[in-house]
């Protein structure tokens, strides 16, 4: 299964009734992914603490970090001489 950037991890349902339920955009996969990095490198580093600390690096950081592990977890699905060994056992 390929990772899409813009899936959405948490998708909302909503109903309008007497209408049957409907997906709506929710949190996308890299927005997720993102924040929980942005999140650690906050907590790592401190916010306003350090000369690297500002606010638009951090998120650009974050951003560029989680679409790297979105590539990374792409490249893991496709079997290929440079993949990891799989631990999954059949």
């Amino acid at each position: 299964m390929t990772v899409q950037a813009n899936d959405n991890i948490y998708p909302l349902y909503k109903r309008e009734a007497p209408e049957e339920w409907k997906v709506t955009s929710g949190m996308t996969k890299r927005e997720h992914f993102a924040i929980m990095i942005m999140q650690g490198l906050v907590a790592h580093h401190g916010y306003g603490e350090s000369h690297f600390a500002r606010e638009q690096e951090i998120a650009r950081w974050a951003v560029q970090l989680a679409d790297t592990l979105i590539d990374e977890l792409n490249d893991q699905h496709s079997p290929d001489e440079n993949s990891l060994p799989s631990t999954h056992q059949p």
